[in-house]
């Protein structure tokens, strides 16, 4: 097996062990039995238990920013692109929710050995969203206010505002009515 299978196979195995067992009750060993492998061979990839939860929350951020850069390679309205853009993230994180409550529990509390990997999806997200305002304003025949990382920013935090929400109530329902307002109110403030 090659080595980055085995790796991306301890990685899967404890995202699974976490959601179920929760981190501290998740043992090195158990990753190690669970994978098929040795713990040498679990410690060849991995120095501890908090580089593999690392590991497994680097690859459900890369899971959600794989799916909202296809959702803006799509043609549509502004309007269109921005809902999109909204309820497709709004998907990644209940999909998230859904499948690994504990690690989204620690994403949404900001524990502080996530908030590392919190700020690198802010920044993964900003890298997708500010190209596509580029070529917004770049295509926009309105002019529109700010520069296209201003607008990037604004777009993401009134959409980050509205994790709380998914995350402490998992209220679908409200979550996605805030969506709609954050997006036609962003739509309201760009134009001059």
């Amino acid at each position: 097996m090659k080595a980055s299978s085995t790796r991306q196979q301890i990685i899967k195995v404890a995202a699974e062990l976490f959601a179920h067992n929760g981190v501290r009750r998740t043992t090195m060993e158990a990753i190690a039995t669970a994978a098929g492998r040795g713990r040498r061979t679990v410690y060849m990839y991995f120095s501890d238990k908090a580089e593999i939860y690392n590991a497994v929350v680097e690859m459900e951020i890369d899971h959600i920013i794989r799916s909202l850069k296809n959702t803006l390679a799509n043609d549509g309205t502004l309007a269109e692109m921005l809902h999109s853009y909204a309820f497709e993230r709004y998907k990644g994180i209940n999909s998230l929710l859904r499948h690994n409550p504990l690690l989204v529990r620690d994403f949404a509390q900001s524990h502080n050995r996530i908030e590392r990997l919190r700020e690198r999806l802010n920044n993964d997200e900003l890298q997708i969203v500010t190209p596509f305002f580029e070529k917004v304003i770049t295509t926009q025949e309105q002019e529109m206010r700010g520069t296209p990382e201003l607008l990037a920013v604004t777009f993401m935090n009134m959409l980050r505002g509205n994790d709380r929400i998914l995350l402490s109530k998992n209220n679908s329902e409200e979550a996605t009515l805030h969506l709609d307002i954050a997006c036609e109110i962003f739509m309201k403030g760009i134009f001059k």
